[in-house]
C-alpha cells in the first residue's frame, strides 16, 4: 500500500486544553509519518471565556473584563513554562502571548466606550484563542524537534462577511493555500494553523460558527487533497448515542458522509455540521480518533453505505425555539410566503424544520448566540404579517440510520416503546436517513433512553459495526 501524501489532524480544545494534553498531541503528530497539516482549537473553555470578557466590556465591567483575562493568558503562559525550556524560544513565546493580550486590552477598552456587541466584534474577540493556542503549540513542537511552520489560518481561509458563521471562498482560499503552505509541504514542513478563524478579503476577521474547526480541517483537507481527514477529539467515535446520557452506548467503526451529516444537523457534537459536504465532494475520508485514547481504531467516515436498513445512532438538540405562525386574514398566501422567504433569508437564523398547514406554518429553530442577537428584529418583521408565537424549552429528538422507511415496523416499534410521549411534532418521509420528534425538553433524557434501548438491545454482542464503550 502506497504511504499516504497528506493527512490533516484537527485537536479539539479538550486535546490541548494543559501542557500534559498538549504534550500528548505532540507526540501523536510525532508519530504520522505522511506530510501533516494540523489544525488546532483554542485551549478548552477558551472562546468561552473571550465571549464573556466581550459581554462584560459592552457592559462596562471593565474590572470583570479584565479579571478574567489575566486568568486565560496564565493559562497560556503556565504551558509555556513547562513545555517550553529553551529561554530564547520562550521569550519569543511570551512576547507573542503578551502582544495579543495588549490586542484584546485594547478591545476591551473601545467596547467599553461604545457599549455595543455586533457579530463583527464578538469575532475580532474570539480569534485570539486559537492564536494564543496556537502558538504555545508551535513554540512546544519546536521544543521537541518537530520541523513545523505557524501559518495564521486568516491569511489563508477567506470568507464572506456573515460575522460568527462566516463561509470560506473556496477558490480564493486555494489561490492562498497554494502560494503559501503547498510549498512548505513540498519541503517537509509540519504545518500548524488555527481552526474556526478566516477573513474576508478585506482582511476583517471573521469566525465560522462555534465548534468550527472540524470545517477548517474539512477546508484544509480540500485544498491539500488530502489522503484523510482527522479529528482527534475526546471520544472514541461516533457513538449511538450522548455517552453522558445513555450507559452502554456503541462505537460505530464506520458510517457515511450521509448519515453523518444528518446527525451533525440534528445535534451531535462529535463533528460540525458543514465539515462533511467539502469531504464529501471530494470523497476525503474522515476519521474520528480519541486523542486520550489512541488505542481506539475511532470511527471512519466515508462516501460507501454498507449497512442498510439500520439505526446508527439517536441524537439530539436542546437549544430549540419553534416559532408558530399565522398569516394575517387580509394576506394573500402568496404574500405571505414571499415576505416570510425574504425575512428568513435576511436574518438566516439555523432552521432544522419547516412544516406548513393552510392556515399555519411551524419552523424549528437551533437557537444560538447570532439567533441571540438578531431575535427581536426577525420578530417584530415577521410580526407585520404574522401572528407570531415562540415557544421555548423544546428538544428536537433524532433517529439516523439507513433505509429507515424500510424497516420492519419501524414507526411501530418508536411510539410502543414510548407509550405516554406526546410530541409536539414529528419529521419522517423526506428523508430516508432520520425521524425527528420535537418534544418538551423535560422529556429528553428518557426518551433517549427508552429509544436506545428499543434499537440497540440486540446489539449487546459486539459484531464489525458496532462495539460497546466500556
Amino acid at each position: 500500500m502506497a504511504a499516504a501524501k497528506n493527512i490533516v489532524m484537527k485537536f479539539g480544545g479538550t486535546s490541548v486544553q494543559d501542557s500534559t494534553s498538549i504534550e500528548n498531541v505532540i507526540n501523536i503528530v510525532k508519530k504520522q509519518k505522511a506530510g501533516k497539516i494540523v489544525v488546532v482549537s483554542a485551549v478548552a473553555r477558551g472562546t468561552n471565556s473571550l465571549e464573556q470578557i466581550a459581554r462584560f466590556s459592552a457592559d462596562n465591567k471593565v474590572k470583570d473584563a479584565r479579571k478574567l483575562l489575566d486568568e486565560l493568558i496564565a493559562r497560556h503562559y503556565a504551558i509555556l513554562e513547562i513545555l517550553v525550556t529553551d529561554r530564547g524560544l520562550k521569550k519569543n513565546a511570551i512576547d507573542k502571548i503578551s502582544n495579543y493580550n495588549n490586542k484584546i486590552e485594547e478591545l476591551i477598552s473601545g467596547l467599553s466606550i461604545i457599549g455595543d456587541l455586533s457579530l463583527r466584534t464578538l469575532d475580532s474577540f474570539r480569534v485570539f484563542g486559537e492564536l494564543m493556542s496556537s502558538t504555545v503549540i508551535f513554540y512546544s513542537m519546536i521544543s521537541r524537534g518537530l520541523n513545523v511552520e505557524l501559518i495564521d489560518s486568516r491569511d489563508i481561509i477567506k470568507s464572506d462577511n456573515e460575522f460568527s458563521r462566516a463561509y470560506p471562498d473556496f477558490s480564493l482560499s486555494q489561490k492562498n493555500f497554494n502560494s503559501k503552505i503547498l510549498p512548505l509541504l513540498k519541503k517537509g514542513k509540519c504545518i500548524l494553523a488555527q481552526g474556526f478563524i478566516a477573513s474576508t478579503v478585506d482582511g476583517i476577521s471573521t469566525t465560522m460558527g462555534r465548534e468550527s474547526s472540524d470545517f477548517s480541517a474539512a477546508i484544509y483537507g480540500v485544498l491539500a487533497n488530502a489522503d484523510e481527514i482527522q479529528i482527534w477529539t475526546d471520544v472514541d467515535g461516533v457513538l449511538t448515542a450522548d455517552p453522558n446520557i445513555i450507559k452502554g452506548t456503541f462505537k460505530l467503526s464506520e458510517i457515511s458522509f450521509a448519515e453523518m451529516e444528518e446527525l451533525s444537523n440534528f445535534g451531535a457534537k462529535v463533528l460540525h455540521k458543514n465539515s462533511i459536504k467539502p469531504a464529501y465532494r471530494k470523497n476525503i475520508p474522515i476519521r474520528v480518533l480519541n486523542s486520550k485514547n489512541t488505542k481506539s481504531s475511532g470511527t471512519v467516515i466515508y462516501s460507501e453505505l454498507k449497512f442498510h436498513q439500520l439505526i446508527k445512532s439517536v441524537t439530539y438538540n436542546k437549544n430549540i425555539i419553534v416559532l408558530r405562525l399565522k398569516p394575517r386574514e387580509n394576506l394573500n398566501q402568496f404574500i405571505f410566503w414571499e415576505m416570510l422567504i425574504n425575512t428568513l433569508a435576511k436574518h438566516k437564523p439555523q432552521i432544522d424544520i419547516i412544516i406548513s398547514s393552510n392556515n399555519a406554518v411551524l419552523i424549528v429553530i437551533a437557537e444560538n448566540n447570532y439567533t441571540k442577537i438578531h431575535y427581536d428584529d426577525l420578530k417584530n418583521e415577521i410580526e407585520n404579517f404574522a401572528q407570531f408565537n415562540l415557544i421555548k424549552d423544546k428538544t428536537l429528538i433524532t433517529l439516523v440510520g439507513s433505509d429507515l422507511n424500510s424497516i420492519n415496523d419501524f414507526e411501530k416499534r418508536v411510539f410502543c416503546c414510548l407509550p405516554k410521549i406526546k410530541p409536539d411534532s414529528i419529521v419522517f418521509g423526506y428523508n430516508r436517513h432520520s425521524f425527528s420528534i420535537l418534544l418538551d425538553v423535560k422529556q429528553t433524557e428518557n426518551v433517549l433512553k427508552q429509544l436506545h434501548n428499543e434499537f440497540f438491545e440486540s446489539h449487546k454482542a459486539e459484531n464489525k459495526l458496532f462495539k460497546l464503550i466500556k
